[in-house]
């Protein structure tokens, strides 16, 4: 996502592995010659952990059916090459 978190508000109830895309290509550098399929991401968090972290202001919101509230992935294949 972009840095800083942009939105207002973000769902306190919504569970991903968001990370920033200067962070994601950090990553997806390190393992470009690599074959298979890697999920790329951040530590499993709310997405209003995430974006409190770098926007002090932004409010906590509760999804109520507009995302899933499990989004997050395995990352323990990428986690070898890190």
């Amino acid at each position: 996502t972009e840095k800083p978190f942009v939105h207002k508000s973000a769902f306190s109830n919504v569970k991903t592995n968001f990370i920033y895309h200067e962070d994601f290509i950090k990553i997806f550098l390190k393992i470009l010659n690599k074959k298979g399929i890697f999920n790329i991401g951040g530590k499993s968090q709310s997405v209003y952990e995430f974006a409190k972290v770098e926007n002090k202001h932004v409010k906590r919101k509760i999804s109520k059916g507009e995302l899933p509230l499990k989004m997050d992935m395995s990352l323990k294949k990428i986690s070898k090459y890190l």
